[in-house]
Protein backbone atom coordinates (compact mmCIF):
# COMPACT_ATOMS: atom_id res chain seq x y z
CA UNK A 1 0.00 0.00 0.00
CA UNK A 2 1.34 3.31 -0.90
CA UNK A 3 2.27 5.72 1.88
CA UNK A 4 0.23 9.10 1.32
CA UNK A 5 1.98 12.22 1.50
CA UNK A 6 0.71 15.24 1.61
CA UNK A 7 0.57 18.74 0.67
CA UNK A 8 -1.32 21.20 2.95
CA UNK A 9 -2.64 24.67 2.43
CA UNK A 10 -4.43 27.16 4.31
CA UNK A 11 -6.14 29.99 2.53
CA UNK A 12 -5.99 33.34 4.46
CA UNK A 13 -9.11 34.93 2.91
CA UNK A 14 -9.57 38.97 2.75
CA UNK A 15 -7.22 39.27 5.06
CA UNK A 16 -7.84 36.97 7.94
CA UNK A 17 -5.99 37.75 11.30
CA UNK A 18 -2.71 36.28 10.76
CA UNK A 19 -2.55 34.45 13.96
CA UNK A 20 -5.44 32.66 13.30
CA UNK A 21 -4.51 31.47 9.77
CA UNK A 22 -1.79 29.74 11.55
CA UNK A 23 -3.18 28.52 14.34
CA UNK A 24 -6.00 26.75 11.94
CA UNK A 25 -2.59 25.67 10.17
CA UNK A 26 -1.32 23.80 13.19
CA UNK A 27 -4.19 22.07 13.67
CA UNK A 28 -4.61 20.30 10.68
CA UNK A 29 -1.06 19.58 10.66
CA UNK A 30 -1.78 18.39 13.78
CA UNK A 31 -4.84 16.04 12.69
CA UNK A 32 -3.19 15.26 9.42
CA UNK A 33 -0.01 13.86 11.59
CA UNK A 34 -2.72 11.94 13.53
CA UNK A 35 -3.74 10.00 10.93
CA UNK A 36 -0.29 8.73 9.88
CA UNK A 37 0.20 11.08 6.52
CA UNK A 38 3.60 12.51 6.05
CA UNK A 39 3.55 16.44 5.04
CA UNK A 40 5.91 17.18 2.73
CA UNK A 41 4.66 21.04 2.23
CA UNK A 42 2.41 23.02 4.36
CA UNK A 43 1.60 26.58 3.43
CA UNK A 44 -0.29 29.97 4.13
CA UNK A 45 -1.84 31.46 0.78
CA UNK A 46 -3.25 35.19 1.03
CA UNK A 47 -5.74 34.76 -1.49
CA UNK A 48 -7.96 38.36 -2.01
CA UNK A 49 -10.90 36.58 -4.34
CA UNK A 50 -12.21 33.17 -3.94
CA UNK A 51 -12.29 31.40 -7.26
CA UNK A 52 -16.15 29.94 -7.50
CA UNK A 53 -14.14 26.75 -9.43
CA UNK A 54 -11.50 25.46 -7.70
CA UNK A 55 -11.52 28.04 -4.46
CA UNK A 56 -7.87 28.53 -5.39
CA UNK A 57 -6.66 30.57 -8.22
CA UNK A 58 -4.72 29.48 -11.14
CA UNK A 59 -1.58 31.20 -10.40
CA UNK A 60 -1.26 29.31 -6.94
CA UNK A 61 -2.58 25.98 -8.64
CA UNK A 62 0.29 26.11 -10.92
CA UNK A 63 2.88 26.65 -8.12
CA UNK A 64 0.99 23.80 -6.01
CA UNK A 65 1.05 21.20 -8.96
CA UNK A 66 4.57 21.96 -9.64
CA UNK A 67 5.51 20.80 -5.65
CA UNK A 68 3.18 17.67 -6.01
CA UNK A 69 4.94 16.85 -9.20
CA UNK A 70 8.32 17.38 -8.05
CA UNK A 71 7.68 15.84 -4.33
CA UNK A 72 5.33 12.99 -5.46
CA UNK A 73 2.60 14.21 -3.18
CA UNK A 74 -0.65 12.07 -3.76
CA UNK A 75 -3.12 14.27 -1.54
CA UNK A 76 -3.94 18.06 -1.29
CA UNK A 77 -5.23 19.08 2.37
CA UNK A 78 -7.30 22.26 1.58
CA UNK A 79 -7.33 23.64 5.49
CA UNK A 80 -11.04 25.54 4.26
CA UNK A 81 -14.45 24.18 3.01
CA UNK A 82 -14.90 22.96 -0.47
CA UNK A 83 -17.78 22.70 -2.04
CA UNK A 84 -18.21 19.26 -4.19
CA UNK A 85 -18.04 21.10 -7.92
CA UNK A 86 -14.44 22.38 -5.89
CA UNK A 87 -13.34 19.26 -4.93
CA UNK A 88 -13.74 17.34 -8.15
CA UNK A 89 -12.54 19.79 -10.34
CA UNK A 90 -8.86 20.26 -8.13
CA UNK A 91 -8.70 16.33 -8.50
CA UNK A 92 -9.16 16.86 -12.30
CA UNK A 93 -6.59 19.77 -12.49
CA UNK A 94 -3.78 18.16 -9.97
CA UNK A 95 -4.58 14.40 -10.79
CA UNK A 96 -4.40 13.78 -6.86
CA UNK A 97 -7.07 13.21 -4.45
CA UNK A 98 -7.92 16.02 -2.83
CA UNK A 99 -9.99 16.88 0.85
CA UNK A 100 -10.96 19.47 3.15
CA UNK A 101 -10.79 20.43 6.62
CA UNK A 102 -14.39 18.78 6.93
CA UNK A 103 -12.97 15.57 5.49
CA UNK A 104 -10.01 15.35 7.72
CA UNK A 105 -11.50 15.82 11.23
CA UNK A 106 -14.43 13.29 9.77
CA UNK A 107 -11.47 10.91 9.36
CA UNK A 108 -9.78 11.82 12.84
CA UNK A 109 -13.23 11.53 14.51
CA UNK A 110 -14.01 7.80 12.84
CA UNK A 111 -10.88 6.69 14.10
CA UNK A 112 -11.19 7.88 17.78
CA UNK A 113 -15.05 6.94 18.33
CA UNK A 114 -15.11 3.60 20.73
CA UNK A 115 -18.70 3.45 21.67
CA UNK A 116 -21.77 2.13 19.60
CA UNK A 117 -23.05 5.99 20.21
CA UNK A 118 -19.87 7.61 19.02
CA UNK A 119 -19.19 5.40 16.17
CA UNK A 120 -22.81 6.08 14.71
CA UNK A 121 -22.67 9.47 15.59
CA UNK A 122 -19.69 9.53 13.38
CA UNK A 123 -21.04 7.63 10.38
CA UNK A 124 -23.84 9.70 10.14
CA UNK A 125 -21.48 12.98 9.68
CA UNK A 126 -19.56 10.85 7.34
CA UNK A 127 -23.25 10.07 5.45
CA UNK A 128 -23.72 13.60 5.43
CA UNK A 129 -20.37 15.20 4.25
CA UNK A 130 -20.74 12.24 1.46
CA UNK A 131 -23.77 12.52 -0.03
CA UNK A 132 -23.08 15.80 -0.88
CA UNK A 133 -20.08 14.62 -2.64
CA UNK A 134 -22.11 12.24 -5.09
CA UNK A 135 -20.91 14.56 -7.95
CA UNK A 136 -20.97 13.17 -11.26
CA UNK A 137 -17.93 11.63 -11.92
CA UNK A 138 -18.78 8.62 -13.51
CA UNK A 139 -18.52 7.61 -17.25
CA UNK A 140 -20.90 5.18 -17.32
CA UNK A 141 -24.14 7.12 -16.51
CA UNK A 142 -26.25 5.34 -18.88
CA UNK A 143 -29.39 4.32 -17.30
CA UNK A 144 -30.35 0.85 -15.75
CA UNK A 145 -33.00 -1.01 -16.73
CA UNK A 146 -35.50 -0.79 -13.69
CA UNK A 147 -37.07 -3.92 -14.78
CA UNK A 148 -37.01 -6.69 -17.22
CA UNK A 149 -38.97 -5.51 -19.33
CA UNK A 150 -39.80 -2.46 -21.03
CA UNK A 151 -42.93 -1.53 -18.60
CA UNK A 152 -40.18 -1.07 -16.02
CA UNK A 153 -38.63 1.89 -17.93
CA UNK A 154 -35.34 3.56 -17.37
CA UNK A 155 -33.74 3.25 -13.94
CA UNK A 156 -31.69 5.20 -12.25
CA UNK A 157 -28.91 6.71 -12.55
CA UNK A 158 -26.04 4.86 -10.72
CA UNK A 159 -25.81 8.52 -9.04
CA UNK A 160 -29.20 8.54 -8.46
CA UNK A 161 -29.02 4.97 -6.45
CA UNK A 162 -25.67 5.92 -4.27
CA UNK A 163 -27.42 8.97 -3.10
CA UNK A 164 -30.58 6.96 -1.83
CA UNK A 165 -28.96 4.61 -0.56
CA UNK A 166 -26.85 6.88 1.55
CA UNK A 167 -29.98 8.59 2.64
CA UNK A 168 -31.87 5.17 3.83
CA UNK A 169 -28.22 4.62 5.69
CA UNK A 170 -28.98 8.45 7.44
CA UNK A 171 -32.47 7.56 7.94
CA UNK A 172 -31.50 4.73 9.78
CA UNK A 173 -29.06 5.82 12.10
CA UNK A 174 -30.87 8.88 12.63
CA UNK A 175 -33.72 6.56 13.58
CA UNK A 176 -30.84 4.36 16.36
CA UNK A 177 -29.66 7.75 17.37
CA UNK A 178 -33.49 9.21 18.15
CA UNK A 179 -33.81 6.11 20.92
CA UNK A 180 -30.33 7.65 22.64
CA UNK A 181 -31.59 10.72 22.99
CA UNK A 182 -35.02 9.45 24.59
CA UNK A 183 -32.66 7.21 27.29
CA UNK A 184 -30.83 10.46 27.72
CA UNK A 185 -34.00 12.21 27.97
CA UNK A 186 -34.92 9.09 30.55
CA UNK A 187 -31.69 9.67 32.72
CA UNK A 188 -31.68 13.30 32.80
CA UNK A 189 -35.29 13.21 34.69
CA UNK A 190 -34.16 10.71 36.60
CA UNK A 191 -31.38 13.52 37.66
CA UNK A 192 -33.98 16.03 38.21
CA UNK A 193 -36.89 14.43 40.35
CA UNK A 194 -33.83 13.24 42.74
CA UNK A 195 -32.90 17.14 42.93
CA UNK A 196 -28.95 15.89 41.16
CA UNK A 197 -27.25 19.05 39.47
CA UNK A 198 -24.95 18.15 37.07
CA UNK A 199 -21.55 20.49 35.32
CA UNK A 200 -20.41 19.63 31.93
CA UNK A 201 -16.75 19.75 30.99
CA UNK A 202 -17.14 22.24 27.21
CA UNK A 203 -13.86 23.93 25.45
CA UNK A 204 -11.17 23.53 22.51
CA UNK A 205 -9.86 20.37 21.95
CA UNK A 206 -7.04 19.13 23.76
CA UNK A 207 -7.43 21.74 26.82
CA UNK A 208 -7.00 18.86 29.71
CA UNK A 209 -10.87 18.24 30.17
CA UNK A 210 -10.59 14.58 30.22
CA UNK A 211 -7.71 14.52 32.33
CA UNK A 212 -9.55 16.38 34.93
CA UNK A 213 -12.37 14.48 34.67
CA UNK A 214 -10.25 11.42 35.44
CA UNK A 215 -9.13 13.75 38.29
CA UNK A 216 -12.32 14.60 40.47
CA UNK A 217 -13.84 11.49 39.25
CA UNK A 218 -11.24 8.80 40.23
CA UNK A 219 -11.72 7.22 36.77
CA UNK A 220 -9.37 6.60 34.22
CA UNK A 221 -10.31 7.39 30.69
CA UNK A 222 -7.82 7.80 27.93
CA UNK A 223 -6.51 11.15 28.37
CA UNK A 224 -3.75 11.05 25.80
CA UNK A 225 -2.39 14.44 24.51
CA UNK A 226 -3.94 14.63 21.18
CA UNK A 227 -6.65 16.33 19.53
CA UNK A 228 -10.35 14.91 20.04
CA UNK A 229 -9.42 11.99 22.25
CA UNK A 230 -12.74 12.39 23.62
CA UNK A 231 -15.60 11.61 21.32
CA UNK A 232 -18.15 9.80 24.09
CA UNK A 233 -19.90 11.52 26.47
CA UNK A 234 -19.70 10.13 29.95
CA UNK A 235 -20.88 10.84 33.42
CA UNK A 236 -19.63 10.58 36.64
CA UNK A 237 -20.40 11.24 40.18
CA UNK A 238 -17.93 13.81 42.61
CA UNK A 239 -18.06 14.15 46.23
CA UNK A 240 -17.35 18.02 46.85
CA UNK A 241 -17.38 17.58 50.84
CA UNK A 242 -20.38 17.84 53.33
CA UNK A 243 -22.40 14.96 51.54
CA UNK A 244 -22.79 17.27 48.47
CA UNK A 245 -22.41 15.35 45.22
CA UNK A 246 -22.21 16.71 41.64
CA UNK A 247 -22.39 14.73 38.24
CA UNK A 248 -19.61 15.48 36.06
CA UNK A 249 -20.22 15.27 32.14
CA UNK A 250 -16.89 15.08 29.76
CA UNK A 251 -17.89 15.93 26.55
CA UNK A 252 -16.52 15.92 22.71
CA UNK A 253 -13.78 19.30 21.90
CA UNK A 254 -14.88 22.20 20.58
CA UNK A 255 -12.69 23.44 16.88
CA UNK A 256 -12.28 26.29 15.00
CA UNK A 257 -14.83 26.00 11.68
CA UNK A 258 -16.23 22.41 13.32
CA UNK A 259 -18.25 20.90 10.28
CA UNK A 260 -21.64 21.47 10.48
CA UNK A 261 -22.26 17.96 9.76
CA UNK A 262 -20.73 17.09 13.13
CA UNK A 263 -22.82 19.22 14.91
CA UNK A 264 -25.76 17.77 13.49
CA UNK A 265 -24.56 14.45 14.11
CA UNK A 266 -23.67 14.72 17.60
CA UNK A 267 -27.23 16.87 18.86
CA UNK A 268 -27.20 13.65 20.79
CA UNK A 269 -24.23 14.13 22.78
CA UNK A 270 -24.54 18.39 22.60
CA UNK A 271 -27.91 18.09 24.41
CA UNK A 272 -26.40 17.23 27.74
CA UNK A 273 -24.30 19.85 27.13
CA UNK A 274 -27.49 21.94 26.83
CA UNK A 275 -29.51 20.42 30.04
CA UNK A 276 -26.48 20.84 32.51
CA UNK A 277 -26.86 22.98 35.22
CA UNK A 278 -23.46 24.31 34.84
CA UNK A 279 -21.14 25.02 32.10
CA UNK A 280 -17.11 24.68 32.62
CA UNK A 281 -15.01 26.05 30.04
CA UNK A 282 -11.45 24.21 30.63
CA UNK A 283 -9.22 26.02 28.66
CA UNK A 284 -5.07 25.80 28.39
CA UNK A 285 -3.56 29.00 30.05
CA UNK A 286 -0.62 28.62 28.08
CA UNK A 287 -2.00 28.87 25.02
CA UNK A 288 -1.58 32.38 22.70
CA UNK A 289 -4.79 32.11 21.43
CA UNK A 290 -6.83 31.54 24.86
CA UNK A 291 -9.01 34.29 23.89
CA UNK A 292 -9.82 33.44 20.51
CA UNK A 293 -10.65 29.85 21.58
CA UNK A 294 -13.39 30.95 24.25
CA UNK A 295 -15.03 33.03 21.60
CA UNK A 296 -14.93 30.16 19.37
CA UNK A 297 -16.40 27.92 22.24
CA UNK A 298 -19.12 30.44 23.01
CA UNK A 299 -19.86 30.52 19.58
CA UNK A 300 -20.40 26.99 18.84
CA UNK A 301 -22.54 26.77 22.61
CA UNK A 302 -24.56 29.56 20.81
CA UNK A 303 -25.28 27.77 17.85
CA UNK A 304 -26.15 24.46 19.20
CA UNK A 305 -28.74 26.18 21.16
CA UNK A 306 -27.24 27.05 24.91
CA UNK A 307 -28.96 29.79 27.00
CA UNK A 308 -27.23 32.71 26.76
CA UNK A 309 -27.73 33.36 30.25
CA UNK A 310 -25.91 29.79 31.25
CA UNK A 311 -22.87 30.87 28.78
CA UNK A 312 -22.99 34.24 31.01
CA UNK A 313 -22.60 32.28 34.11
CA UNK A 314 -20.02 29.39 32.85
CA UNK A 315 -16.95 29.04 34.86
CA UNK A 316 -13.53 29.45 33.22
CA UNK A 317 -10.74 26.54 34.05
CA UNK A 318 -7.07 27.69 33.08
CA UNK A 319 -5.39 24.47 32.90
CA UNK A 320 -1.98 23.16 32.57
CA UNK A 321 -0.59 25.43 35.56
CA UNK A 322 2.45 23.55 35.88
CA UNK A 323 4.06 23.68 32.63
CA UNK A 324 5.28 27.49 33.56
CA UNK A 325 5.04 26.85 37.37
CA UNK A 326 2.13 29.25 38.07
CA UNK A 327 0.40 29.08 41.42
CA UNK A 328 -3.34 28.31 41.58
CA UNK A 329 -5.80 30.54 42.11
CA UNK A 330 -9.45 31.51 42.39
CA UNK A 331 -11.26 34.68 40.98
CA UNK A 332 -14.70 35.60 39.98
CA UNK A 333 -16.11 32.53 38.11
CA UNK A 334 -12.40 31.83 37.15
CA UNK A 335 -9.95 28.53 38.27
CA UNK A 336 -6.47 28.08 37.53
CA UNK A 337 -5.61 24.50 38.12
CA UNK A 338 -3.18 21.44 37.29
CA UNK A 339 -5.29 18.34 36.42
CA UNK A 340 -1.91 16.80 36.11
CA UNK A 341 -0.69 17.84 39.73
CA UNK A 342 -4.09 18.28 41.31
CA UNK A 343 -3.05 21.60 42.36
CA UNK A 344 -6.28 24.24 42.19
CA UNK A 345 -8.65 21.35 42.13
CA UNK A 346 -9.81 21.66 45.51
CA UNK A 347 -10.55 25.28 44.85
CA UNK A 348 -12.34 24.10 41.93
CA UNK A 349 -14.70 21.96 44.31
CA UNK A 350 -15.39 24.98 46.83
CA UNK A 351 -16.58 26.98 43.39
CA UNK A 352 -18.68 23.84 42.60
CA UNK A 353 -20.17 23.52 45.80
CA UNK A 354 -20.88 27.00 45.76
CA UNK A 355 -22.10 26.85 42.13
CA UNK A 356 -24.98 24.47 43.98
CA UNK A 357 -26.07 26.93 46.84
Amino acid sequence: MNKTISHIVHLNIDADPKFISEEMLSEIENLVINLDITIKKKEIIKIKRINPSTLIGEGNLVKIDHDIKKKNINLLVVNNNLTPAQQKNLENRLKVKVTDRTGIILEVFARRAKTNEGKMQVQLAELIYRKSRLVRAWTHLERQRGGTTFIGGPGELQIELDRRLIQEKILNIKKRLSKVKRRRHVQRNLRKNNNFKTAALIGYTNAGKTLLFNKLTKKNQSSRSRLFETLDTKISRVYLGANKYIGLIDTVGFINNIPTSLIESFKATLEEVNKADILLNIVDVNDLNANQKIKVTKGILIDTGVEKNKISEMITIYNKIDIKGSKSLYQHKKNYISALTGEGVSDLKRTLKNSLI
